[in-house]
Parts: C-alpha cells; sequence; structure tokens
C-alpha cells in the first residue's frame, strides 16, 4: 500500500488536464498501487477567495474514501477563521495548505503567527506548497517562482515547535534546507536526480521524506517509479511509501 501526500483535483489553466470525479482519481491512483491520498483542489490556487475550491473538494471526495481532503486556506485574508472552522465542519480533515506564493504573501507575514497556532490548537497539520510547476514548464506569462529556501528556513527558525510538509520542493534546495533546519518533512514529487532517493536518503533521515506525486501536473506513474525502482531496503522504502504518512497525519 502507498500513500500520496500531494494529490490535486479540477483545471489547470494553461495545461488540458483530465477532469477526474473524486472515484475516477482514487481508481487512476490505485493503478500504481496507490491507495489512500491527501488530495486538494487546483481551483484554489487562482481563486482570490479559495473556498468555492474547497467546497467543490469535500463535494467530490465524498463518494471516494481512499482520498482525504487538505483544504486551501489563505491565512492573509480576514475571514480565514471563519473559513478553516468551516473546513473542520465539512470532513474530518488532517491537514490544511497554503500557497504564499500564489496568494500574494510572504512567510514573515505576521497573519502567520495567529494561523499557525490556530493550527496546532486544532491538531492540523500545515503542508506548505513550494511549487506546483517546475519554473522551465510555465506558461511564458505566469512569472511565478518557488518559494525561496532562505524563506523556508525563516519559517521554519520562526515556527521551531511546528513540524511542517513541505510540498514541491527541490532535491538541491531539500538538502539546503535538511542542513540548517530539522523541523520538517517534505514529500518527493519534485526531487529529480539521478537516483534520487538513495542521494537524498544521505542528506535527510527517511522518517522525514514522504510519496508525493503532484497528480495530475506530474505523472503519477514515473513518482511511483522513483521510490519503488530506487535500490534502497525495504524498511526505507516502507517509511516514504506509507508509514510516515500515516504516523504524521493519523491516517
Amino acid at each position: 500500500m502507498l500513500i500520496d501526500t500531494n494529490v490535486n483535483l479540477g483545471p489547470w489553466p494553461f495545461s488540458p488536464l483530465p477532469e477526474h470525479t473524486g472515484p475516477q482519481l482514487a481508481a487512476h491512483l490505485a493503478e500504481s498501487g496507490i491507495r489512500r491520498a491527501l488530495v486538494s483542489d487546483l481551483r484554489a490556487v487562482f481563486l482570490p477567495d479559495p473556498m468555492p475550491a474547497n467546497r467543490r473538494l469535500f463535494a467530490a471526495v465524498k463518494s471516494a474514501p481512499a482520498l482525504h481532503p487538505v483544504p486551501v486556506i489563505n491565512p492573509a485574508l480576514r475571514t480565514w477563521r471563519e473559513q478553516l472552522a468551516e473546513c473542520r465542519a465539512a470532513a474530518p480533515i488532517r491537514a490544511v495548505k497554503i500557497l504564499p506564493n500564489y496568494h500574494n504573501y510572504t512567510l514573515k507575514s505576521r497573519h502567520l503567527d495567529a494561523f499557525v497556532a490556530a493550527l496546532a490548537d486544532a491538531g492540523l497539520k500545515l503542508i506548505l506548497n513550494v511549487r506546483l510547476e517546475d519554473e522551465r514548464h510555465k506558461y511564458f506569462a505566469l512569472r511565478m517562482k518557488g518559494v525561496p529556501v532562505v524563506a523556508l528556513a525563516g519559517f521554519l527558525r520562526r515556527f521551531p515547535t511546528h513540524h511542517p510538509l513541505l510540498a514541491g520542493i527541490y532535491k538541491p534546495d531539500l538538502e539546503k534546507l535538511a542542513g540548517e533546519c530539522g523541523n520538517f518533512s517534505a514529500e518527493i514529487s519534485f526531487c529529480e536526480w539521478a537516483n534520487t532517493l538513495e542521494a537524498l536518503v544521505k542528506k535527510i533521515p527517511a522518517r522525514r521524506l514522504m510519496l508525493g506525486t503532484c497528480t495530475p501536473l506530474l505523472s503519477t506513474r514515473a513518482e511511483v517509479d522513483k521510490l519503488v525502482r530506487a535500490s534502497l531496503p525495504a524498511r526505507t522504502k516502507a517509511l516514504i511509501g506509507f508509514e510516515n504518512a500515516r504516523r504524521f497525519f493519523n491516517l
């Protein structure tokens, strides 16, 4: 069994992605051995208020028990407390995702103090999205860059008792950050290198790495094969493939 920590539903304005229903997405993931997945709605990326997308997400996963909804919240909005309360009432969520580079705030924002505290009080994990696309492949008019390593390090030092999951981080950035901070985990979808995982586990403990595919923006099977075909002990593969995510998100 594999657990995918980075999956998406919904359209993307710059790519002709498949319009999966919840059950269709679950079936697609199962073809690659993924039996459970944490899912967000891509519509939330470009909406000033992400709640319409979150509501669609909750409706879509009701008929797909393998999919666990991860709503997107913008802590720079004055209504984030009400939105968080609505999300918690809508479904048994385990995490919330933030997209600072798409929602026009930085990780130095004062709004994050109360937001991070509220997540901790609610027992929710934070997924901090670094990027959704490789910068080299973006639509030419979209000049969006990933969250810089220096900003991630500053955030982690600012909240030393918190342990977010970083999504969409490049391998060199992950290795650099691992040398500076220990209070984070990362999913592996944007970590691409020769013998990616064999190299990564030399820099960061396998207990802090999780499978992520960034489906459908990236290839599900290719991301799974990154783990399945790695020359690693079975125990290490189990940690990255499902055990870390099961423990982290209490699945």
